[in-house]
């Protein structure tokens, strides 16, 4: 039997693609081993129940910091803030990040339904978002409630993802988006 950090890391490497490619939702313990050439055994072995190999990946996959950075490297770019605000978008509406976006909204579904089960994943996803969006457009002095209007946005962005996975086309989705953003940064 394989054990040890390596071993680990190539369950955990192997689950995170098998994730992206199928997702969560009802995934048992004896699916996801076959998924990944192991065996419930070794999951169990590594990460001590299936939920401890899901919550591992899924912050893996979610948890960095490179797409958080990047969006605020594009939100701290040249021109206005709405300008700025829809290249973000376009960035985190990507088509390759739909299974992302989908993985996103099925842990946001289970930490939902049970708060108490994964508060970390909550506070991060309501406070982490919103103060990226906030400190760049309190660089903006023509925006007069930069953290109200950067609640609004990341809401408008996790209303407008949930459209995205629902299979709205993403030309509509995107127009639908800089009207609001335009609404919400008037003249700015």
């Amino acid at each position: 039997m394989a054990s040890g950090p390596t071993e680990r890391a190539r369950l955990l490497g192997l689950t995170c693609e098998f994730l992206l490619a199928h997702g969560v939702v009802e995934l048992s313990l004896s699916e996801l081993a076959r998924g990944i050439g192991s065996s419930n055994r070794m999951v169990l072995y590594h990460f001590g129940s299936l939920d401890g190999l899901l919550g591992a990946a899924v912050d893996r996959i979610l948890g960095g910091t490179s797409l958080l950075d990047r969006l605020a490297a594009l939100l701290a770019g040249p021109g206005p803030s709405a300008d700025r605000v829809s290249a973000a978008w376009r960035h985190l509406a990507d088509p390759a990040r739909l299974p992302h976006l989908r993985l996103f909204f099925a842990r946001f579904g289970t930490a939902a339904d049970v708060p108490g089960r994964h508060p970390e994943f909550l506070a991060q996803t309501r406070e982490r978002w919103t103060a990226v969006v906030s400190e760049a457009l309190r660089r903006d002095p023509a925006v007069a409630r930069p953290d109200d209007t950067a609640r609004a946005i990341v809401a408008l962005w996790r209303g407008s993802q949930m459209m995205l996975i629902c299979g709205e086309p993403r030309a509509e989705v995107d127009a639908a988006h800089d009207r609001a953003v335009a609404a919400l940064l008037p003249g700015v």
